[in-house]
């Protein structure tokens, strides 16, 4: 069993596997299981991300149709704390520049900042994010994603041209 702190923010990554079961994980898992019983801390941003992820699933034929509307109800149910931080477009703009993270995954370290409180995320951006801005950070280290460094490590390689056809005559 995973031992949580008694309220943290969280970032999306950690609550689409409570519906994309082939995603869980011992985190995402405790997260859960905790719903009601620790002050759990969303921006309000979470609710687009989390809806997008839901749809992107939909799409991809991860989730049934008759499923994607009882689970945004479900997700529209959850105990989770919104916080309503407002950011101006300066604050975003420089957060993100700070600590190179997209404006989306800035909010999750400026919440949690402003709170005073751990984040739970499986993005290895804001894993490196908290760290250089002093938060602590609840992840499991064998679901931390690089969006992107797969690509960044295998050269492109081109697919290979037809050669052109010789006329025999």
């Amino acid at each position: 069993m995973i031992a949580l702190p008694q309220a943290l923010v969280l970032d999306c990554t950690v609550t689409i596997p409570w519906y994309l079961t082939d995603e869980a994980s011992p985190l995402s898992e405790a997260l859960f299981l905790a719903l009601g019983r620790t002050t759990q801390v969303v921006p309000v941003l979470w609710r687009l991300e989390f809806v997008s992820a839901m749809r992107a699933a939909f799409k991809r034929g991860r989730i049934p149709r008759e499923r994607l509307g009882p689970i945004l109800s479900q997700a529209a149910r959850l105990p989770l704390v919104q916080d309503p931080l407002a950011l101006d477009v300066s604050e975003i703009g420089l957060g993100c520049a700070e600590f190179e993270l997209t404006p989306y995954d800035y909010v999750y370290l400026a919440v949690a900042r402003q709170r005073g409180l751990p984040l739970a995320t499986f993005d290895g951006a804001l894993v490196r994010a908290c760290e250089r801005a002093g938060v602590a950070v609840v992840t499991q280290a064998d679901r931390i994603a690089e969006p992107g460094a797969s690509y960044a490590l295998r050269p492109r390689r081109r697919a290979p041209r037809p050669s052109p056809k010789r006329s025999t005559r």
